[in-house]
């Protein structure tokens, strides 16, 4: 500026395209705590030189790298500016500026000003440009990748939109960067971004950060105290641009009004699923041919082979409603990726829903809903590696009128899991074996409490020594009646196991020898197992 010609620069040379947000004028410095980042400091240096206590402040300024930069008028209180000055100025890359006594504070400050004011005009103005375009595409109905597509445009730079799970959504094309999940990578080197999302989501504002000569804007999507993505701007640094950071904040409230009204026709779409799966699972229709010709309104066929799901928390009592929810648009998205038709069914504390089984014999429709399952435990324990999610399936069907068993079946699975194995996560009804027989047999009457009386009551102690005896027998059982295995599992010597085992037969006045007394003994280990399952978890 014409005002600053007279004016040395005496220290900081690598500072000069610092970024002036104001200036401030400070005649007597004694608390730095007032400045803001980014001001422009013009001060008389009064007292500096003679006061210690005032010195040590100004040195604690000059390595601060809050200021933009700072202008000392010489010959007044200071004759010039002190080596300690400039050798600090330099360290830090802030601008030192000696202005003569010539030239007034009321000039430079009034250019100065006038720069700023005028730059916050245009800014403002160019703010109100991108805000108008991009209002005006969600007001014309246009999709979220046009609005990406146009913030890219106006910002010239590289537009990325992350939904909650971190997964790229909106994108516009870039041949020199490469996106996977939350890195990318430029030039052959690559950025792991997550520690920046989570940064911005805690701050709830932008964060910068440079890489391979670009700078990257990160800013959260919020709305209602729900996160719903990220925006993430990248360009050159030398093309970089105050504006930049500003159409990120003009562009997350538009991306944050478009996710709240996805979510209301979602959760609309679900009430419907809901109502229309009780509808099926409880036989509430006339016939068939009405229920089938009501899921191909829902684009759904249910004339295919069909099974159910159940996914349900280990331990429900930690749960809360927005883990249900991202449990919901986690397998929503899984499903949609794969090409499932599916509906689902949102419960307190569980997912249900309804798919299509795949598969020329049983065996292979097994395999491939299997493998749906371990997808969706693979990608909800990379979200949520602390939070257990069992997944319950139930057998396929063929018939609309049997779809209600394969989701009592799914809920079984679940429900009896532990019966199993304790560190198991999916469970096949398949998997239950003689458990399936049991609960017909409990479903028809049958009081299972009698079966294991007849066979293991001998087993049954009020003392807690004897009551291991049933636990050793479920071990040798599902050891497949390995001596070394079952005493493994229960951390005991063969001849302990073997001893038990002696114990048992005197008690009940069975032989394990016997094939048919085994099997009254497994059968009335299973009976005890489920009964005091059911009991527990009604």
């Amino acid at each position: 500026m014409p005002v600053m010609q007279k004016t040395k620069l005496a220290a900081g040379h690598k500072g000069i395209e610092n970024n002036i947000k104001w200036v401030t004028i400070v005649e007597v410095l004694e608390d730095i705590g007032r400045l803001q980042p980014g001001e422009f400091l013009i001060t008389t240096g009064f007292g500096i030189s003679e006061n210690e206590e005032q010195l040590e402040v100004f040195h604690k300024l000059l390595r601060s790298k809050l200021l933009s930069g700072i202008a000392i008028y010489t010959s007044f209180y200071m004759k010039e500016i002190p080596a300690s000055f400039i050798e600090l100025a330099n360290e830090n890359d802030l601008p030192l500026i000696e202005i003569p006594t010539d030239i007034n504070f009321s000039e430079i400050t009034k250019a100065m000003l006038e720069q700023i004011v005028n730059n916050q005009m245009h800014l403002l103005e160019q703010a109100e440009h991108i805000h108008r375009e991009l209002t005006n595409l969600i007001l014309n109905d246009q999709s979220l990748t046009e609005v990406t597509k146009r913030l890219s445009q106006l910002t010239s730079s590289h537009i990325v939109i992350f939904n909650e799970f971190y997964d790229t959504i909106y994108t516009n094309e870039d041949e020199g960067m490469m996106f996977n999940q939350t890195s990318f990578s430029m030039n052959g080197n690559k950025i792991d971004i997550s520690k920046y999302l989570i940064s911005s989501l805690k701050r709830e504002s932008k964060v910068n950060f440079t890489f391979e000569k670009h700078i990257s804007t990160v800013y959260p999507i919020i709305a209602k105290q729900s996160c719903y993505g990220w925006i993430v701007m990248t360009k050159q640094e030398s093309s970089w641009q105050e504006l930049d950071d500003i159409a990120i904040e003009q562009a997350a409230p538009i991306y944050a009004m478009e996710f709240l009204k996805k979510q209301a026709i979602e959760e609309t779409q679900l009430r419907i699923q809901s109502n229309f799966l009780e509808d099926i699972f409880n036989k509430n229709y006339i016939n068939d041919r009405v229920i089938i010709d009501h899921g191909l309104k829902l684009d759904y066929d249910l004339t295919l082979n069909q099974s159910v799901f159940h996914l349900a928390f280990k331990h429900p009592e930690d749960i809360d409603a927005n883990l249900i929810d991202r449990l919901y648009h986690l397998t929503d998205q899984i499903l949609g990726q794969k090409k499932k038709q599916h509906l689902i069914q949102t419960k307190l504390n569980s997912i249900i829903f309804l798919t299509n089984a795949t598969g020329e014999n049983k065996e292979e429709k097994y395999k491939h809903t299997i493998n749906l399952a371990r997808d969706l435990l693979k990608n909800w324990t990379y979200y949520f590696p602390k939070v257990d999610l069992i997944i319950g399936i139930g057998k396929d069907y063929d018939q609309v009128n049997d779809l209600g068993k394969s989701a009592r079946e799914a809920h079984y699975a679940v429900k009896l899991n532990g019966l199993i194995s304790k560190n198991i996560n999916i469970v096949h009804y398949e998997d239950l074996g003689m458990y399936d027989l049991l609960l017909e047999m409990e479903r028809s009457g049958i009081d299972l409490t009698s079966i294991y009386e007849q066979h293991i009551s001998g087993l049954l102690s009020d003392k807690d020594k004897d009551i291991d005896l049933i636990e050793t027998l479920d071990s040798y059982f599902k050891n497949n009646q390995s001596i070394q295995k079952a005493a493994q599992e229960l951390y005991i010597h063969r001849h302990t196991l073997r001893y038990r085992l002696n114990q048992i037969e005197i008690r009940t006045g069975l032989d394990i020898k016997s094939t048919e007394d085994l099997l009254k003994l497994q059968l009335g280990v299973m009976a005890y197992k489920l009964v005091h399952l059911l009991k527990k978890e009604p």
